[in-house]
């Protein structure tokens, strides 16, 4: 499992998801990461278990930080596209 493409896929959706660049939305992604996980972690090497728990914390506390009103719903969503997309991200369909 590639897990740029993951970043990618999960980037693009948040980019939906608040009218951002997508850029702007992999950016969210990696620093909830890195607020999860620490500065020195290897995002690379990460379990789809992970991003779930990322996303679960360190980015709805980001996305509330920033006055997202839906952040619980963004992140639900998230999850369950990540979640329904596991297998296709493995092969690196997606």
């Amino acid at each position: 499992m590639n897990n740029l493409e993951i970043i990618n896929f999960l980037g693009g959706l948040i980019s939906k998801n608040l009218d951002i660049s997508p850029p702007a939305g992999r950016g969210l992604i990696k620093l909830a990461i890195k607020d999860e996980l620490g500065p020195f972690s290897d995002h690379l090497k990460m379990s789809i278990e992970k991003y779930v728990i990322v996303i679960k914390n360190s980015l709805k506390i980001r996305l509330h930080a920033l006055k997202i009103k839906n952040s619980s719903s963004i992140t639900k969503f998230l999850i369950d596209k990540l979640i329904k997309s596991q297998s296709l991200l493995t092969l690196g369909a997606i």
